[in-house]
């Protein structure tokens, strides 16, 4: 199955993530890292991932270098285009939206 996950670096999508790359699911997870929370948490969370966050670049996808089916996209949801650019061209099983502002 193909799946979509936002907010993918934090506490429970990265739990989601392993889970769905646990049984094989391919994904693309997304998460804008802000600095609400600490960016070194889910920095170092998304590198259980095999990403490497750091230099995750807005809207340029990371390949993980453990799990062969997932990718990574530092963007934000508000940025409608970068949106529209995770939908264009991707046919996806699944959406899991996970991603949320606290405060």
């Amino acid at each position: 199955m193909r799946v979509l996950l936002t907010g993918c670096a934090g506490f429970i999508g990265f739990h989601v993530a392993r889970r769905l790359l646990d049984r094989g699911d391919e994904l693309v997870g997304v998460d804008s890292i802000n600095d609400y929370y600490d960016p070194a948490l889910k920095h170092a969370r998304l590198a259980q991932l095999g990403i490497d966050a750091r230099g995750a670049v807005t809207g340029r996808t990371c390949r993980s270098d453990r799990h062969p089916g997932m990718e990574f996209r530092r963007l934000s949801l508000e940025d409608r285009v970068a949106i529209e650019g995770v939908f264009s061209g991707q046919a996806y099983d699944l959406v899991i939206n996970l991603a949320a502002q606290a405060g």
